[in-house]
């Protein structure tokens, strides 16, 4: 039985020494962020790998936020007609959002 252990870094060491913290992420790391010994946040890696280039734009914009889940391979969705433009589909996750 492996047992994966999650850095935990306090906010201040996090700030003085992020590009380090940043780096175990990359490297497949979780890091549990603490203020004052309190969990509040954790990094987690971001496998983007088997995304479109489109959706690795959106959410490098914070447009797209990916399922944090894998929906299982009995689900499959048809793939949309076309290149939709970012722009597009950013305005209809707004009017989405907005309740439209």
């Amino acid at each position: 039985m492996i047992i994966n252990t999650m850095r935990t870094v306090n906010i201040a060491e996090l700030k003085a020494r992020l590009s380090a913290y940043i780096q175990l992420v990359r490297n497949g790391e979780e890091v549990l962020v603490c203020d004052r010994n309190k969990p509040v946040a954790r990094i987690v890696p971001c496998h983007l790998e088997e995304h479109s280039q489109q959706e690795q734009r959106l959410v490098a914009n914070g447009v797209l936020a990916l399922p944090l889940d894998k929906r299982s391979a009995s689900v499959s969705w048809p793939e949309p007609p076309g290149d939709v433009p970012d722009e597009v589909i950013q305005e209809v996750w707004r009017e989405e959002r907005e309740g439209r």
